[in-house]
């Protein structure tokens, strides 16, 4: 009977905001032992889809009783600022106890975002990976899956047998990598293949709106390319976008082939992947628009039935990335230039949501947002309001990345601002889909305008209603602000595009 060790440390960590702290984590989903076997074979489940795809393909292969499930620990947090030194040292020596309690093992797959920073390294997803090897010793198989937004270093690949990153941005492909962890899993430990990989950075960090995965966007030709490299030889192959806002040495576009005792390939092919990427890094840019211009489409649209709805995207805001998701200046603008019929979703601010409570449904009171946030960008704004509902924030999802999941919003108030409904939540996360508007009880059809803090996850979730064509990024302050020349960059390599617009890029010989 195969005996495979779970676990995992999810974080995507953005230098500029606040650090992350052992309370982050337990809000969004901390799991030990049993409970991530039970979550896992749940319907719906709040637990890591990739880890829910890792069992349901050994399930199917050897039975529920054929195989032997060692969970040790799960730990998810909202993106964040660098995570706590004193809290990542007590999860690795969690870590560390149920991988030694654990006894034999034939495998390991750890379900890891790798983007991760920490108030005393860069690497702490390096050490991570580098305790499980030391843990388990060079023979046990050991397979993880990333987010496309991890940041590749040299610990995690020499660790590791197999890294295997998400394809899809929005990241609906999850559930699926993680069943892939399993299947690569099962070949080494049933034919003794040997995994050779070979990892190829690019001088290239994309901003975050320019990273889609759908058809005709650089990103996306890149990875469906390398998917038809896949063949008898070839296990995996993954291209990693990487994460800006970690700022380390780390950063950069990474092309991983992984290979069946095969290096030569491995390195042959992922150079080839590499020049091929580079050859399209000038496609690279951003297209956002003004505030005023997006304020007068709103205004425009909410003046007139006849003109199609629009949705505006906050990319500078987006709790999926760090923001704190509840910077003022759109809906500042938006308030005082009079648009109507617009939904704000979602704003993050526990203490306004108590402002409601207070109020009561019905009840008008003197909205005063950001009363306890000390975030750079989060700015004071007062506005009369009244309370249309107030909500527990639970449901299960349809649409987009939360399809089949339950989804906690925490104490949710639905507030009225003259022509402006705002969707306050006490749990910090990012809009995903219309999930979060119509399981509120509003109308999202009936809208004329919504507006989502999200960099780009957004879009598999409103994609029933919203084609690309009336989607609007829009170019303000923020901690996650596409417009990289707008940070204090201090572990970024030097040069990159396209903040350095001169970079050059020589393949490797």
């Amino acid at each position: 009977m195969k005996r495979i060790a779970i676990l995992g440390f999810s974080l995507e960590s953005n230098a500029f905001a606040p650090p992350c702290k052992r309370w982050d984590f337990e809000q969004r989903g901390y799991y030990r032992g049993a409970e991530i076997t039970e979550l896992a074979r749940k319907e719906p489940s709040p637990l890591y889809n990739g880890i829910r795809g890792f069992y349901a393909v050994m399930d199917e292969k050897y039975g529920v009783d054929g195989w032997e499930p060692v969970p040790v620990t799960h730990a998810a947090s909202q993106p964040a600022g660098p995570v706590e030194e004193g809290f990542f040292n007590e999860l690795l020596a969690e870590f560390e106890a149920g991988l030694k309690a654990a006894g034999t093992l034939d495998g390991v797959y750890i379900a890891e975002h790798g983007g991760a920073t920490a108030t005393h390294t860069h690497d702490p997803d390096g050490e991570v990976f580098a305790l499980v090897r030391r843990c388990v010793g060079p023979a046990v198989a050991v397979v993880a899956s990333l987010d496309l937004h991890c940041n590749i270093s040299e610990v995690m690949m020499d660790s590791a047998d197999i890294l295997i990153g998400y394809r899809e941005n929005p990241h609906v492909d999850i559930y699926e990598r993680g069943a892939e962890a399993a299947t690569l899993m099962d070949e080494m430990l049933t034919t003794g293949v040997k995994p050779t990989a070979y990892r190829v950075r690019l001088p290239l960090v994309a901003p975050s709106v320019t990273q889609l995965t759908a058809e005709g966007h650089p990103y996306g030709d890149l990875i469906r390319l390398g998917q038809t490299k896949l063949d008898d030889r070839v296990m995996n192959i993954s291209i990693v976008s990487g994460f800006a806002f970690a700022d380390t040495p780390k950063n950069g576009m990474t092309v991983i082939v992984t290979t069946r005792n095969d290096p030569e390939h491995a390195k042959a092919l992922a150079i080839e992947l590499a020049k091929a990427g580079w050859a399209e890094h000038e496609r690279y840019q951003t297209n956002m628009m003004a505030l005023d211009a997006a304020v007068a489409k709103a205004k425009a649209v909410g003046a007139d039935a006849v003109l199609p709805s629009l949705l505006f995207a906050d990319p500078a805001d987006n709790p999926g990335g760090g923001g704190r998701g509840n910077t003022t200046y759109i809906l500042k603008a938006f308030l005082e230039a009079g648009v109507h019929g617009a939904v704000f979703a979602v704003f993050y601010d526990p203490a306004l949501v108590e402002q409601a409570q207070a109020a009561g449904e019905g009840g008008t009171f003197r909205a005063r947002m950001n009363t306890q946030e000390t975030a750079n960008y989060s700015d004071p704004l007062e506005w009369d309001a009244r309370v249309v509902r107030l909500h527990d924030g639970e449901f299960v999802g349809r649409h987009g990345m939360v399809a089949g999941k339950s989804v906690s919003l925490g104490d949710t108030a639905i507030l009225a601002l003259d022509g402006i409904t705002l969707i306050v939540i006490t749990k910090r996360q990012q809009c995903l889909s219309t999930d979060f508007i119509e399981e509120l009880g509003l109308d999202v059809v009936g809208a004329r305008s919504i507006v989502v803090k999200s960099r780009g996850h957004f879009r598999a979730g409103f994609q029933h209603l919203f084609p690309p064509e009336r989607i609007i990024e829009v170019d303000v302050p923020g901690l996650t602000s596409p417009n990289l020349a707008n940070f204090d960059w201090k572990g970024l390599p030097r040069p990159v595009y396209p903040l350095d617009p001169e970079t050059t890029w020589t393949p490797p010989v």
